[in-house]
């Protein structure tokens, strides 16, 4: 074979030009940035000069790299980032992720729980002035109509349904413990308590002196009460001008009441003079004087006995205590009732904040992982191994696809749609 023949051969095994000029122009890393990497200077990381080395040729096998997606080689440097990303957000989920769930949970069954309560609350039925059982609104009914017509009767004069602004039940019944020293000094008498023996400790005088003060004081407040009693009888009667009125056997049975009040109040006052003249004769003391101090202190009994029976018959009407009762009532109803709606309100706002709590512990995993592979050496490997290949494409984002930490976010929304819902019914 000729040279000629030779050359021609040697020129057709020759590769094409753009062949040449593809090898020619292959992506390497310089050898003064091995050396720099290799001490620490950069600009690759010490720690992933191999992998950068091995996505250098990838890329020149590959030749054009789409920056949407990573190479084989770019996967597996991103690996072992991407998966502590991913074990940190499942480690939130699975910790204080689904804790706060349950707790959520926990609080919206209690919520549940409360809603049907007030349910039950608001039906429940209240007692009426008589003992029957009353819904809540027919009790509304009938305070409302009761407090009416005691505001007409009273607007137009009547005396009624008048009813004492300050009260003094202690007071008036105090006043009758005066009577005590009396009535414990006339029971000595009669059992014929010896005061000397009584000092000087004698058995049986104690005995005698014990009875003779419990008589007195069952004497004392036996008197207050009845007096109280028989007025508060007798207000269920009382017209518009303030005085009884009834009819036929009623009107005797109340006469005979007021004729056994009278005479118990005389027989008080008697005993408080008839003591005070016993007391005042055995020491001598001038008549004039113990009949003026027994006289004195026997009316003080009789009003004593008298202010505490008025005080109760003045004490407003059968109307007014109807009306008080069914107040009373309606009061605790509603208190009961706002008193749950004030326990639910509770729970909502606790619920909206643990609410609030899950989903910023969600977002912040979310950056926290997304920020691990960003910053670390493998991301800063990856893009200077494209920047030796010539390629400007952007680094995808990492893709923290993760079943439990989706599953959490998926249930934090429905527990916040939940919570709105619930807060705004709440509200309405």
């Amino acid at each position: 074979m000729s040279n000629l023949e030779m050359r021609e051969l040697e020129f057709d095994l020759l590769p094409p030009n753009n062949e040449r000029d593809s090898r020619s122009r292959e992506a390497r890393i310089p050898l003064r940035d091995f050396i720099t990497s290799g001490i620490g200077l950069g600009p690759i990381p010490f720690t992933k000069i191999i992998k950068t080395n091995t996505m250098v040729h990838e890329s020149n096998r590959l030749g054009t790299v789409d920056g949407d997606q990573l190479t084989p080689a770019e996967k597996l440097t991103r690996t072992p980032p991407l998966r502590k990303a991913l074990d940190g957000i499942e480690s939130v989920a699975r910790g204080r992720g689904e804790s706060l769930i349950k707790d959520v949970k926990g609080l919206f069954a209690r919520i549940n729980l409360l809603d049907d309560m007030i349910a039950q609350a608001e039906q429940n039925p209240v007692m009426g002035p008589n003992g029957e059982r009353l819904d809540p609104a027919e009790a509304q009914a009938r305070h409302d109509a009761l407090r009416d017509a005691v505001a007409d009767e009273t607007a137009s004069g009547s005396k009624k349904h008048l009813i004492r602004r300050q009260r003094t039940k202690a007071k008036e019944i105090g006043l009758l413990m005066i009577d005590y020293p009396v009535f414990l000094l006339a029971m000595f008498s009669l059992l014929n308590v010896s005061m000397r023996l009584l000092f000087l400790g004698d058995g049986p005088t104690i005995i005698m002196a014990t009875t003779a003060a419990i008589f007195a004081l069952l004497g004392t407040l036996l008197f207050a009460y009845l007096m109280r009693a028989m007025g508060r009888r007798h207000r269920r009667f009382k017209d518009a001008d303030g005085g009884v009125s009834a009819r036929g056997a009623t009107r005797h049975r109340i006469l005979v009441e007021q004729i056994l009040t009278i005479t118990i109040t005389v027989a008080a006052a008697a005993v408080m003079a008839m003591r005070i003249v016993t007391d005042g004769v055995e020491a001598e003391a001038p008549i004039a004087l113990t009949v003026v101090l027994a006289a004195l202190f026997a009316v003080l009994v009789a009003v004593s006995g008298y202010v505490n029976y008025m005080s109760e018959f003045e004490n407003g009407s059968e109307e007014v205590d109807r009306v008080q009762h069914l107040a009373v009532q309606l009061a605790r109803h509603t208190a009961s009732v706002n008193s749950l709606q004030t326990q639910r309100s509770l729970l909502i706002e606790e619920a909206g904040t643990k609410i609030a709590c899950l989903c910023r512990i969600l977002a912040k995993a979310e950056e926290r992982a997304a920020k691990i592979v960003t910053t670390c050496s493998a991301e800063r490997a990856i893009t200077i191994a494209r920047s030796y290949h010539g390629s400007t494409a952007t680094v995808p984002a990492p893709d923290l696809i993760s079943p439990t930490f989706a599953l959490v976010q998926e249930q934090a929304g429905q527990l916040a749609a939940h919570h709105a819902t619930i807060k705004w019914s709440s509200r309405a």
